[in-house]
C-alpha cells in the first residue's frame, strides 16, 4: 500500500495521516521513547509544530498509530465472518464445521499479520506491546486481541470436550496465535534457512497453509502427560 493511497486530501486530515504512517514504522523499529519529534516530523515531511497542535504530543501520535492497527485488524479478522458473537455459537457447531473454522481463522489472521508492506511494522509494533506494554495495550487487547483468543479457545474447547476457561485449552490457543508471531520475532532465522531477504506475498501464502493445517493437530492433542525429572 502506497502512503499516497491512504492519505486524504483533506490538509489537516492529511498532516494527521502523514504522522500516523510515518508513526508507525519508527515505532516499530524504535519504540515511543526512541523516536524523537522533529525525526517523526521530519519522516512524515511535516512542521514539528504539527504534532502537539494534532495530538498533543508525540505519545498521542502513538495513540493514535494504535488505534489505527486495532482498527485494520479488527476490521480484518471481522470480514471472515468467523468471530464468535456468542460462547452458544461455537458449542452448537459439528466437529467438522470447527475445524473448518480454525483452519480458516488461522489461515486469515496468518495474512493479515505477515503480509509484506506495513502490515510488517503494525506485528512488530504489536509485539513490542506484547514484551514492554504502555497504557494503550488494552486498546488491541479489547480491539482484536480478547475476541481472537475467545474464539480460537471457544474452538480449541469444543473440538476437545473441555471448557474454552481450561488452563490447557488457554495454552493451546496461545501457542496457535503464537507460532504466527514467531515468524516477526524470529523472521530473520527464517529468512535465513530459506535464502531470501523479506517475506513475499508467495512465502506467507505458503506458511499461512503450513501453519492452518498444522494448527488442526495442535488443538486436538491430548492433554499433556506430566514430564518426570531425568
Amino acid at each position: 500500500m502506497n502512503k499516497s493511497d491512504t492519505v486524504p486530501s483533506n490538509s489537516s486530515e492529511a498532516t494527521r495521516a502523514r504522522l500516523i504512517e510515518a508513526g508507525l514504522h519508527l515505532f516499530a523499529e524504535f519504540g515511543v521513547e526512541g523516536v524523537r519529534t522533529r525525526v517523526l516530523a521530519e519522516t512524515a515531511g511535516v512542521n514539528q509544530s504539527a504534532i502537539p497542535y494534532h495530538f498533543g504530543g508525540k505519545e498521542g501520535v502513538y495513540r493514535a498509530v494504535i488505534d489505527e492497527i486495532t482498527r485494520e485488524i479488527a476490521e480484518g479478522l471481522a470480514q471472515t465472518g468467523l468471530l464468535m458473537s456468542s460462547p452458544n455459537e461455537i458449542s452448537n457447531k459439528t466437529e467438522e464445521e470447527c475445524e473448518n473454522s480454525l483452519r480458516s481463522l488461522i489461515h486469515a489472521f496468518t495474512l493479515i499479520i505477515l503480509s509484506p508492506g506495513r502490515a510488517i511494522d503494525r506485528t512488530a509494533l504489536i509485539v513490542r506491546e506484547q514484551l514492554k506494554p504502555t497504557e494503550n495495550f488494552n486498546t488491541l487487547f479489547k480491539g482484536f486481541i480478547e475476541p481472537l483468543h475467545t474464539t480460537i479457545s471457544a474452538t480449541v474447547a469444543r473440538l476437545n470436550n473441555t471448557q474454552a476457561d481450561d488452563p490447557v485449552t488457554i495454552i493451546k490457543t496461545h501457542a496457535l496465535i503464537g507460532q504466527v508471531l514467531s515468524f516477526i520475532v524470529a523472521q530473520q532465522t527464517f529468512l535465513t534457512r530459506i535464502q531470501g531477504v523479506q517475506l513475499t506475498q508467495q512465502s506467507v501464502q505458503e506458511i499461512a497453509s503450513v501453519i492452518s493445517n498444522m494448527s488442526l493437530s495442535a488443538a486436538k492433542s491430548d492433554r499433556p502427560k506430566e514430564i518426570l525429572p531425568i
